[in-house]
């Protein structure tokens, strides 16, 4: 399966499509309620956090995945100190999964940072997603240690994407 990965508005990727897809990936996953959803997966919402790359199928152009690459000045970002980048809602959809997609967005989101001029990126995750950690595991992040937020543990992994001098 050939995928197209790029930026959500090079793409023409509507609000309804982003909003199915983390739907689909968080809340019938299991990860997120339902009743929080709607206000955290607001489309106009979640483009406002940072750069939205999305990997959409071709040649029917179906919106197969996504990964948001937040930087520091962003309200969205929760981390990141200055030079730093966040990466936030990693999800394919599941008709999508084991095609390598995942890595290929954390690939994209990891290039483009390291393009920006950023040293470090980070990401949290929730424990129980597992396929996830060994995603960005196996791409170099490293677990730093665990935080709470709004009431819910989430695990830290960061990767640094080149010696910064001062």
């Amino acid at each position: 399966m050939d995928f197209r990965i790029d930026e959500a508005d090079l793409l023409n990727i509507n609000d309804k499509n982003i909003s199915e897809l983390l739907n689909e990936v968080f809340v019938c996953g299991g990860f997120v309620e339902p009743d929080i959803a709607h206000k955290l997966f607001d489309a106009s919402t979640v483009k406002q956090r940072g750069l939205l790359l999305c990997a959409i199928t071709i040649p029917t152009s179906i919106l197969a995945g996504m990964v948001i690459i937040v930087p520091p000045d962003s309200p969205a970002c929760s981390l990141a100190q200055d030079n730093e980048a966040e990466m936030h809602l990693l999800g394919v959809k599941p008709c999508y999964r084991n095609h390598g997609l995942g890595k290929s967005l954390v690939e994209a989101a990891f290039n483009r940072t390291k393009l920006s001029g950023y040293s470090k990126i980070i990401l949290w995750t929730q424990p129980t997603m597992n396929a996830a950690q060994r995603l960005y595991e196996t791409a170099g992040f490293r677990h730093t240690r665990n935080m709470v937020k709004n009431e819910r543990e989430f695990l830290v992994y960061e990767k640094i994407l080149h010696n910064h001098r001062s």
